[in-house]
């Protein structure tokens, strides 16, 4: 089998994302299956068979080591935090640079950090405060290049510490920490306050001074505000971190404890903990009648479970670090977990979410868990526990009372455990994208999406591209339009929020580390319904979760970062004069192309709407086909010289005055004689431009002078949005919409991809 039979004949991206990510040099797929897989017959078999897959940074960096590369098998490390002095402050700097060196991510948490404002013994005589020391990982993190793209880091802070607020706060301001996600670690006394809507008290023990340092805080008014900057930012997110705690194979250990965790926060891990990652497929266990195979993912789940023992010892002495090959080699992390949920349920023709789905889930996840803790056991009879195993406090856990059936208790009570910790749910946005299948727990994030390429003439040219699933169900139903899909055709767009919170809260009460989590939000969702999520997800048993809102200001830096200058109500409203007679103005690079459904007399189309957010104003439009009908070629005449219009300078109020003299299309009038919903207007440019107005007209740019106090004042937010259709941002490689899924952000037409 070569790597195009293996993908798909027809996969191109696919291919692309394996030949430039994953092989290396000039080896051909025979060679670099051999490579991944050490040799191990089982897991060339399972690969070629999509039962399993490594994560990326084995799949890449797997064997290199014997050609003298310096490179690391780890997707996740969490470094020791910072002590509260300078010189630990910096040492942590230079972990994180030698770790990202290696091609590893990191999580790094400031609560030791004393706050601002507290005495310090040396020439400043008061600490700029933890949030302060933000910029110097910041900035650590956007220096080091690993193969092309930088390093990823997770910063965290306790809902404990005094600073919560400013950390908080700290990316409302576009331009800062660019280069971190971010969370807050908060508690049950926490929450509890809360929802009691009373007040909290946050305190710092300064050591070296013997100083208290203590701030009473609104317990409900800050959470609505971490709501607020989830809401405009998606940033912070939130580490529930008793749960994190108190549900895992440890918990009765209590000289064991967490540091933080990796960029993506499926992984809490001790200081200078790592973890190996790999992913069962799902989908590939739907048998022919729509039945599941148990039995079969029950073995794959154990060869599994012994490859990324195989790839721990094999990669023990390649961690960056001492205090990681220490901290590896004595608990022994494995990260297993799964791929393609979405594809799954649709497989099974259950809706994504609802009760047959979550009992079916959660006895896949039970079998996974459970043929885990048995091989584990198994290994450990053979080659001994993980060197910290306490036989005590194991079998104490309440996790493992949960998950173990009895004759895996029994095993593990008989030879222990090989490794302290198993299973993980990671986003698997590059894999998932290359594979053609939906992406760790997260429901498909569309159906289809627009492909853009370029003519041997160097004209643009963009198609609509059905994922496989859905491809595959359209043609042997002879279905035009996704919108004929059956309901169990779930996506990110038509999914209920709590059904997504739902579904995590059930994978979680059988995975004991945690699950990467992305929670995808129509624009017009309000503060209070973020705020509802996060106490669902608290109350479910969730171990963390951030949320993406489409349009939120965040957008802005995820795709091309223009140069900022200082905008007043002139400068902003003089836009439109600023380009000379008969010169189009190019399309700002930021542009995000927004996608709005037509239906028109005669067929279905897509308006796709180029929106610039420094310009603040609609840049470009192009119309693609959705399903049949449409005179095509006059209709993308027509927004061809609606965008030529615009990028002369002019706006809507010319463009409705050139069509003013255009009569009303016989189609349109004969299909709402026969009832159908057809949108607004009477011909396809008066539909076209009515959809721009109403576009504008959410956006706050109707007038000018308006649009610009709007600018200058958004930071106020409006809390009653209406903008009701997902706004993706742009691939900053290619220009095509992002999928945002499990906390990475995902291109379909280049394979870009960040925070993996």
């Amino acid at each position: 089998m070569d790597v195009k039979k293996w993908l798909g004949e027809e996969n191109k991206l696919g291919y692309d994302i394996w030949s430039r990510k994953y092989k290396y040099d000039g080896e051909n797929f025979k060679q670099w299956l051999s490579r991944i897989s050490g040799g191990d017959t089982d897991v060339e078999e399972m690969i070629l068979n999509k039962e399993f897959i490594f994560a990326g940074r084995i799949l890449s960096n797997r064997g290199l080591n014997r050609l003298g590369r310096k490179v690391t098998y780890s997707n996740c490390y969490v470094v020791a935090p910072p002590e509260d002095n300078l010189e630990s402050i910096f040492e942590t700097a230079k972990k994180l640079a030698r770790t990202y060196s290696y091609g590893g991510g990191c999580g790094v948490d400031i609560s030791k950090l004393r706050p601002k404002g507290t005495a310090v013994n040396n020439a400043a005589k008061h600490t700029t405060g933890a949030v302060s020391f933000m910029e110097l990982y910041n900035l650590t993190t956007d220096i080091i290049g690993q193969k092309g793209r930088r390093g990823a880091l997770m910063i965290s802070i306790d809902i404990n510490h005094p600073d919560v607020e400013d950390f908080i706060k700290i990316k409302s301001d576009l331009n800062k920490i660019q280069k971190a996600n971010i969370s807050v670690r908060v508690d049950k006394k926490f929450m509890e306050a809360v929802i009691n809507n009373e007040k909290f008290m946050t305190e710092f023990f300064v050591e070296d001074t013997g100083e208290v340092y203590k701030k009473e805080i609104d317990a409900a008014k800050l959470f609505t505000e971490l709501a607020r900057q989830n809401w405009n930012y998606a940033e912070p997110g939130i580490l529930f971190w008793d749960r994190i705690s108190n549900w895992n194979l440890l918990s009765e250990d209590k000289e064991f404890s967490y540091a933080g965790t990796n960029p993506c926060a499926e992984e809490p891990l001790p200081a200078g903990g790592s973890c190996l990652l790999g992913s069962i497929i799902l989908p590939s266990f739907v048998r022919e009648d729509k039945t599941f195979d148990f039995e079969k993912l029950g073995e794959v789940v154990q060869k599994s479970v012994k490859a990324l023992n195989d790839v721990l010892d094999e990669g023990l002495m390649l961690h960056p670090l001492e205090e990681q090959r220490e901290s590896v080699k004595k608990w022994r992390q494995i990260g297993l977990g799964i791929l393609g949920l979405g594809d799954l349920l649709i497989k099974m023709e259950m809706k994504y979410g609802d009760n047959e789905s979550l009992e079916f889930c959660d006895k896949v996840a039970r079998v996974i868990v459970n043929n885990a803790l048995k091989k584990s056991a198994m290994l450990a009879k053979e080659f001994g526990t993980y060197p910290g195993y306490k036989k005590e406090c194991i079998l104490k856990s309440p996790f493992l009372l949960e998950n173990a059936d009895e004759d895996t208790y029994k095993l593990i009570e008989e030879f222990g455990l090989r490794n302290s910790q198993l299973l993980t749910i990671a986003p698997t946005g590059s894999i998932g994208t290359m594979l053609e299948i939906s992406t760790g727990i997260e429901p498909n994030f569309a159906f289809s999406y627009t492909r853009k390429t370029e003519s041997l003439h160097g004209e643009d040219k963009y198609y609509e591209v059905f994922i496989p699933i859905a491809k595959k169900y359209m043609e042997e139903h002879n279905l035009s339009s996704q919108e004929e899909l059956p309901d169990y055709f779930i996506s990110a767009q038509n999914l209920d929020p709590m059904a997504r919170v739902k579904m995590q809260g059930i994978w979680q009460n059988r995975i004991d580390a945690s699950i990467s989590s992305t929670i995808n939000l129509i624009n017009k969702t309000s503060v209070e319904e973020v705020r509802s999520l996060y106490i669902e997800a608290w109350k479910r048993g969730l171990k963390g979760m951030t949320i993406y809102r489409s349009g939120c200001a965040r957008e802005g830096i995820l795709t091309v970062e223009p140069k900022k200058e200082e905008k007043t109500v002139e400068t902003i409203a003089q836009k439109a004069n600023e380009i000379k007679r008969g010169e189009l103005k190019p399309i700002a690079e930021d542009t995000i192309y927004y996608p709005e459904r037509m239906l028109i007399g005669c067929g279905k189309l897509k308006v796709m709407i180029g929106y610039s957010p420094s310009e603040k104003c609609i840049q470009d439009i192009y119309v693609i086909r959705s399903g049949t009908g449409g005179c095509e070629k006059n209709i993308q005449a027509v927004a061809i010289y609606m965008s030529g219009i615009l990028r002369l300078g002019g706006n809507l109020f010319m463009l409705e005055k050139a069509i003013a003299g255009v009569s009303g299309c016989t189609s349109f009038a004969v299909a709402r004689s026969k009832g159908q919903e057809l949108s607004q207007g009477g011909t396809c440019p008066t539909a076209i431009l009515n959809i721009l107005k109403k576009f504008e007209k959410e956006m706050g740019l109707t007038n000018y002078k308006e649009a610009a106090k709007k600018i200058i004042t958004e930071e106020k937010v409006d809390l009653t949005a209406k903008h009701s259709d997902f706004k993706n941002p742009i691939c900053p490689e290619c220009g095509a919409e992002l999928e945002v899924t499990g906390g990475c952000f995902t291109c379909r037409n280049c394979g870009y991809s960040k925070c993996e």
